[in-house]
């Protein structure tokens, strides 16, 4: 069929909802999360999850939000002892400048002030360029301005006291580091948290492995020199589950496996599909870097191929086929490494921490979002009873923490993988979102450069590309003045449309979605304590509340710098 009928088949899950306007303060700015304890409270064992904070760095009662000491009653295992596992610990943070990665180095160090050192692997020319960059884009950051209040004068001294700027590159053997610098690292850290990617759907194919495959190989090679570690963590993605379809379980994957093997021999076991060798990719691409001189030719060629090699084995895109690559790498190279890998789906704004709303640049969902808010984007190629995957990204960073802590305890040689996701315990659909959207911008339009209102209709859905762009073209004709100059213009911008949704195709027709099993056992480890305090509970998010009320806002203030 040409438009597709709006039908509401996912309810919201009816599960106990958080109001938006309890995530804000009277006054209507986003509250900071603090926490404090009695200077005279014993420490207690290490298995348990009592927050020791503000005891050494003489912090201002005022400026923290105190926990109540009866926080109800605990789990009979007294939880996982998530903010004693990071005591003294030193970390590597790989990616740390990005979105995710400063989140979660935001919220270690505001939850466990006596964490030792977070070394921060970055590219620069030189120390004083790192040191530069961590300044500007990390202990600068507004994401920080919690961590600043609570400890006032002493943030700037605290927070250089703890971060340690690394001169590297992943994708160089000993990360990029002088031969000195990497033995030292290697003799302190405990842990390595791999946040380092390229999440472009479309990346030129060698981009992508060089990215998302050799990043992960270059880091277990390291990884193996690190005497004391304890875990290795690796963001990955839940869409490396490919065109996987239903209800999509954490499992993880092995060298030589395929999406398109594993659907040929589930339905004819005698079948035989080549399987995907990672090395064999690599190789590949390599020999025709070689025999192709030309650098355009050899540019568009890799453009091509990616997508064609991903549907090949079964992935939607260039990005979750080297990513799916990248976990076999891990597992492949692991031996006794304990590993967690952790994949989260579409992440969005945070939820609650450190306040509601902050974001950093134009993330996946939100150029959908704003091209519909603008009107430029009136229809959508897309299904809208479709499921629509997202993860507040404070929850992926609390889910990230309480999984360190675990496995960090067991160092058990295994590998644990974790859907940071939503879409089974609080599904919702691409139709829901857009109504979401739709109430936003009809009640706070945005407002064009000459200060015009941008008027908004209900989203329109398309199962076919040419009435899509059909569709997309009449309404243009409508708007702009019938010259040879605007056709053109026409014509350009229906293309843009087109391939900006054909770059979406594979999610806005998503047909699987994301069992979160390890995630709830989680949760179910936690104490009443380490819940409140590491909230990974995505079933009590009321959809409409947080898109209305928090998301939209966080991207028009943080993206979009308030237009």
């Amino acid at each position: 069929m040409a438009m597709l009928q709006v039908q509401n088949k996912i309810p919201l899950n009816s599960t106990l909802r958080v109001p938006t306007t309890k995530l804000f303060s009277k006054n209507g700015h986003f509250p900071c999360k603090f926490y404090s304890h009695p200077k005279n409270e014993k420490i207690r064992s290490k298995k348990t999850s009592h927050l020791k904070l503000g005891i050494d760095h003489g912090l201002s009662s005022s400026c923290i939000k105190a926990l109540g000491d009866n926080q109800g009653d605990v789990l009979a295992n007294n939880g996982i002892g998530i903010v004693e596992f990071f005591e003294a610990k030193n970390i590597l943070v790989t990616g740390a400048t990005g979105f995710l990665a400063k989140v979660l180095i935001e919220k270690m160090l505001r939850t466990t002030l006596k964490i030792n050192k977070i070394y921060i692997l970055i590219r620069a020319k030189d120390k004083e360029a790192a040191f530069d960059r961590v300044t500007s884009e990390i202990i600068e950051s507004k994401v920080f301005k919690c961590l600043k209040e609570m400890l006032g004068e002493s943030y700037e001294s605290f927070i250089r006291s703890k971060l340690v700027p690394i001169v590297g590159n992943i994708h160089e053997p000993n990360l990029g580091m002088d031969s000195i610098i990497a033995h030292q690292v290697a003799q302190e850290i405990d842990l390595i948290v791999d946040s380092a990617a390229n999440i472009t759907f479309d990346l030129r194919y060698d981009l992508a492995l060089e990215a998302n495959v050799n990043g992960p190989y270059q880091l277990m090679l390291f990884a193996k020199k690190c005497k004391k570690l304890k875990l290795l963590v690796h963001y990955s993605t839940a869409y490396v589950n490919g065109e996987r379809e239903g209800l999509i379980y954490e499992k993880p994957f092995t060298m030589g496996e395929s999406i398109t093997k594993e659907r040929v021999t589930s339905h004819s076991p005698s079948t035989k599909f080549p399987s995907l060798n990672v090395a064999n990719e690599l190789d590949f691409v390599s020999k025709l870097k070689n025999a192709i001189e030309n650098n355009d030719t050899f540019d568009k060629i890799m453009k091509d191929l990616g997508p064609e090699r991903a549907k090949l084995y079964g992935w939607q895109d260039t990005y979750s086929f080297t990513k799916a690559m990248g976990e076999m790498i891990i597992d492949n190279m692991r031996e006794d490494i304990p590993i967690v890998i952790i994949r989260p789906s579409i992440i969005t704004s945070s939820y609650k921490e450190p306040f509601p709303g902050w974001i950093q640049g134009f993330r996946v969902i939100d150029p959908l979002l704003i091209f519909y808010g603008k009107g430029e984007y009136p229809c959508m190629f897309g299904d809208p009873s479709s499921l629509v995957d997202v993860v507040p990204v404070d929850v992926v960073v609390n889910t990230t923490m309480a999984a360190i802590a675990k496995h960090g305890y067991l160092q058990i040689p295994e590998l644990n993988v974790y859907h940071a996701t939503s879409s089974y315990m609080n599904p919702f659909s691409e139709l829901q979102l857009f109504n979401y959207c739709y109430e936003y911008f009809n009640s706070s339009p945005l407002v064009n450069s000459k200060g015009d209102q941008m008027k908004i209709k209900k989203m329109i859905y398309f199962d076919n590309m040419s009435d899509f762009s059909n569709y997309i073209s009449k309404k243009l004709l409508k708007e702009e003045v019938q010259d040879l100059k605007a056709q053109m213009r026409i014509k350009r911008k229906v293309k843009y449309l087109e391939n900006f949704s054909k770059l979406y195709e594979p999610y806005t027709f998503y047909k699987g979605w994301f069992h979160n099993g390890n995630m709830r056992k989680l949760m179910e480890n936690m104490s009443e304590e380490e819940r409140e305090n590491f909230d990974i509970d995505v079933s009590k998010i009321n959809w409409r509340d947080y898109f209305v009320g928090v998301h939209i806002l966080g991207v028009k203030e943080n993206a979009l710098n308030g237009k």
